[in-house]
C-alpha cells in the first residue's frame, strides 16, 4: 500500500523555537510534523516515530551538533535510510561554504539537501518534493 502524503511523518530538529514552529507550519498539512529542540531527543524520536524525512538544524548547543546526530542516525539501522535535509546559518554568519558535497567529504555520506536560513516556505516545500517525490506535497 502507498503511502499517501497525511500519512507521512517529517521530525524537525532543531534548538529555535521558531524554526520549528515555522517549519512546522509550512510543512503541515499534508504531512504530520513532530519535532525536537536537541539532538539526543532527536535521535530517540527517529527510532521510534520512523519519519520519511527529518530536518536538522546543523549548528545546536550541548555539544551534539547536527553533524553528530546525522552521523548517528547513519550508524543505526532503523534511521539509516532516512533522508535528512540539513538546515544552516553557518555559511553567511562565519563565511564558510558547507554544502552537500563538502559534507559528503567530512561525514562520508551527503544529507539529501541542504538548505541555509532564512528559507521561505516554497524552498522548503520544493525540498521535500526533491527528496520524496513531486507527488508528495
Amino acid at each position: 500500500m502507498t503511502e499517501t502524503p497525511k500519512e507521512q511523518k517529517i521530525l524537525v530538529v532543531d534548538d529555535d523555537e521558531e524554526w520549528r514552529q515555522f517549519l512546522s507550519d509550512a510543512l503541515s498539512p499534508p504531512y504530520t510534523v513532530v519535532a525536537s529542540a536537541n539532538g539526543d531527543e532527536a535521535l530517540a524520536m527517529a527510532r521510534t516515530a520512523h519519519p520519511s524525512l527529518i530536518f536538522l538544524d546543523v549548528m545546536m548547543p550541548g555539544g551534539r551538533d547536527g553533524f553528530a546526530i546525522f552521523c548517528d542516525l547513519r550508524k543505526d539501522p532503523k534511521t539509516h535510510d532516512i533522508p535528512v535535509i540539513f538546515l544552516t546559518e553557518v555559511n553567511p554568519k562565519e563565511d564558510t561554504l558547507f554544502d552537500a558535497n563538502i559534507l559528503k567529504q567530512y561525514l562520508g555520506e551527503s544529507p539529501a539537501a541542504f538548505l541555509e536560513k532564512p528559507i521561505k516556505r516554497e524552498a522548503v516545500l520544493q525540498a521535500v518534493r526533491g527528496v520524496l517525490g513531486p507527488d508528495r506535497c
